[in-house]
């Protein structure tokens, strides 16, 4: 069959590139895995970040939500003029507190309204049903095998739910499967591009009944080396009044492990002694770095697929909008243009946040991260890492062990 776009996936970004393309009246196809694009196994903050806080930002776009009557909202993006509607719950985000083991704690956000959690699975759905609206031809349950240019054409090979394979051809393809992304490999795209990390593997729970003594507004990042040597246990609120509490892992730690240590052995542990595990969930991905210019012909790479790990919500719609207005122009030299500086990823600075971001918890004790919070105690700052830092001298003289670990965490690079 033929069509002006060949969209795969159905995430944020390629049902955004998909209605886009179709209000623009051409003719799309839109090809997913899934059975049910509402239900959410992929481990997901489901967080409309209103402002820059901390490290690792990715979209560096301004946005901002207008919230009306009855549950309708819109995510606007202002410079790219614009609107994406949402109506369901949403919960705002006011404070990030990071803990230390005995309970310390830091804020990278006091008081300040920094995101938006909302319901993932009900705006995917929302689209969808705009999408088919449209006449979108929808195709679930559908897998994209490979994907070419072929003489000013798009050739998409699929295999659909009766196992049977077809090739869907079209002036143009849009790739937004996420970021283990399949379709890039075949397109040659990773060969340039430099493993940051082994795989990393996260697993999730979304729980009632937890314990935390602050708002049900705060985010917690919890600061913990003798229970996870990487990446910070962390634990979110959900839109609902539920809370997400993930750990992350990589090999060969175990992310399961890692969240029962935490849940029976921390200083937290009663926060969730009578606390009921509604859901699991998980993903793993290898941290990449990002594809310099995401476009092979008439193939466009958008989202996650072309990003070291995410590009957030906001940045896959950004990227399908963007997308598709370089195809009506057939100019994807802008797009590329805009990709490079539309992203934190995008900047050396990045890399070298990367590279901090685990070392305290690689480097410290339980003990020596203590002793670090006190000192920070209450304040609000844009970096732990950071922060530590600006009382070097301090630390010299009361804990020159400590003073030398963090010269080691200064002299990383990404």
């Amino acid at each position: 069959m033929k069509a002006d776009v060949v969209v795969i996936g159905a995430g944020p970004g390629g049902l955004m590139a998909a209605k886009t393309a179709a209000e623009r009246g051409m003719k799309v196809v839109l090809v997913e895995s899934r059975k049910d694009i509402s239900v959410i196994t992929r481990t997901c903050c489901q967080i409309f970040y209103l402002t820059h806080i901390g490290s690792g930002q990715s979209y560096s776009g301004p946005v901002r939500a207008e919230i009306g009557q009855d549950s309708n909202m819109k995510f606007i993006f202002p410079d790219l003029d614009l609107a994406v509607s949402y109506k369901g719950l949403l919960r705002s985000c006011y404070d990030w507190r990071y803990l230390s083991p005995e309970g310390t704690c830091v804020y990278t956000a006091f008081n300040k309204l920094w995101g938006l959690v909302f319901d993932k699975g009900l705006l995917l759905q929302q689209l969808l049903d705009e999408v088919r609206n449209l006449n979108v031809e929808v195709r679930l349950e559908t897998t994209a095998l490979d994907i070419r240019n072929d003489g000013g054409k798009t050739i998409t090979t699929v295999r659909g739910r009766d196992g049977s394979t077809e090739d869907l051809e079209a002036k143009y393809a849009i790739v937004a499967n996420g970021v283990n992304s399949r379709l890039v490999e075949k397109l040659g795209l990773n060969q340039e591009r430099k493993q940051l990390s082994p795989p990393i593997k996260v697993f999730a729970y979304i729980m009632e009944g937890v314990e935390c003594p602050y708002p049900p507004s705060t985010w917690v990042t919890f600061q913990y080396p003798s229970i996870t040597p990487f990446i910070n246990v962390w634990m979110g609120p959900m839109c609902e009044g539920t809370w997400q509490l993930a750990a992350t892992a990589k090999h060969p730690d175990s992310a399961p492990d890692i969240m029962k240590n935490f849940l029976d052995s921390s200083h937290y542990a009663a926060w969730y002694k009578n606390a009921r595990i509604i859901s699991k969930s998980s993903c793993t991905l290898t941290p990449r770095m990002p594809i310099n210019e995401p476009v092979v012909d008439n193939i466009m790479v958008i989202g996650d697929a072309a990003a070291p790990a995410e590009t957030w919500v906001q940045g896959a719609l950004a990227c399908a909008w963007q997308a598709v207005r370089a195809m009506e122009k057939n100019a994807m030299q802008e797009y590329i243009a805009w990709w490079k500086g539309a992203f934190h990823f995008n900047t050396p600075k990045y890399y070298e946040e990367l590279a901090r971001y685990p070392a305290l918890n690689m480097f410290m004790t339980d003990e020596e991260l203590n002793y670090l919070y006190r000192l920070m105690k209450g304040k609000v700052v844009d970096w732990i890492f950071y922060e530590a830092m600006r009382h070097a001298e301090q630390i010299k003289a009361e804990r020159p062990e400590v003073y030398e670990k963090l010269l080691k965490i200064e002299k990383m690079k990404g």
